[in-house]
């Protein structure tokens, strides 16, 4: 149960300003959803909230990844959303793509780990999706709470830690310690760092841009890959109303979708700040493009996985 308990009492400080947002779309934001959209489920919760799901990934054959945190299980749908197999992980966060055509996840989602001075137990694990039963294998140790989830080209693995802030972890699984020294760390808000719980990460080019769970404003930050200490703001989303952001997709190469626990997905153009808001109709974890790129697909606290178009 990632965050629950705080997600919810910022989520409903924030949904009554939320619910006055417009459904109309700046014709200035890129995105799939920018126009007229409709939302359909496509994977109905299993068992509503135990089956909690805490993000999603498509590998290349076009397979959908649902982490299911509680259950300690990322399950398998194909294009019709019909169950086609899982793989075990301990309390598995943000599931992704790498460019070597394996899935990787995070695992030890889950806020106990967000306690400072316990051991720090989270990791990163992957698996080959082309493996009739894949199996699962550790690629990084040493993480707190590990939850968002980005990997470059070159296999380079950027984390959302809602204990340690973000993490970059090297190729190899090796934490990249002097790097992380100079990201923003959690539970250490200052002027730019308007909130706490490193979630949600995107990479694009050579910028980060990472979500917050709770934030004065739903702040997404942005940071330099080759200098993380001069962190900035890339975008407001729920400014002056404080919000709940989960996970993040990229748009194209100019915008970001992110999911709210209030039940929005709110796309947002990085380059004008235009956006629009798409009500789902329940909290949301996280948002993914899909295959067609026309559609978002974004999962829910309930379990129930849903498609934006």
């Amino acid at each position: 149960m990632v965050g629950t308990m705080m997600r919810t009492t910022i989520a409903l400080s924030a949904v009554m300003g939320l619910a006055m947002a417009v459904p109309s779309v700046p014709e200035a934001v890129a995105g799939p959803i920018c126009g007229r959209s409709s939302v359909r489920v496509l994977i109905p919760a299993p068992v509503p909230v135990v089956s909690w799901a805490e993000n999603i990934g498509y590998d290349r054959d076009g397979d959908l990844w649902v982490s299911r945190t509680l259950q300690n299980v990322i399950d398998r749908y194909d294009a019709h959303g019909r169950h086609v197999g899982a793989v075990r992980v301990h309390a598995p966060g943000s599931v992704r793509l790498g460019p070597d055509g394996r899935m990787y996840a995070t695992s030890g989602d889950n806020p106990i780990n967000m306690v400072p001075g316990l051991p720090l137990t989270g990791r990163i694990v992957s698996f080959d999706p082309a493996e009739r039963k894949p199996a699962v294998t550790t690629i990084a140790r040493g993480l707190g709470m590990p939850n968002g989830l980005a990997i470059t080209a070159d296999g380079t693995m950027y984390v959302g830690d809602s204990n340690l802030g973000v993490v970059k972890v090297r190729k190899n699984g090796t934490i990249d310690r002097a790097w992380t020294a100079r990201a923003p760390k959690n539970l250490a808000p200052n002027r730019v760092v308007n909130g706490t719980g490193m979630n949600g990460v995107v990479v694009s080019g050579d910028t980060a841009y990472v979500a917050m769970t709770s934030s004065l404003s739903s702040r997404i930050l942005r940071i330099p890959l080759s200098a993380p200490e001069r962190v900035g703001v890339a975008a407001d989303l729920t400014a002056p109303l404080p919000g709940s952001v989960d996970d993040l997709a990229l748009v194209g190469d100019r915008a970001i979708a992110a999911a709210t626990a209030t039940g929005q997905v709110i796309v947002v153009d990085l380059r004008t700040g235009s956006r629009c808001t798409v009500n789902a109709g329940r909290p949301l974890t996280s948002v993914a493009v899909a295959p067609d790129g026309r559609s978002l697909v974004v999962a829910s606290e309930d379990g129930s996985v849903a498609v934006v178009r």
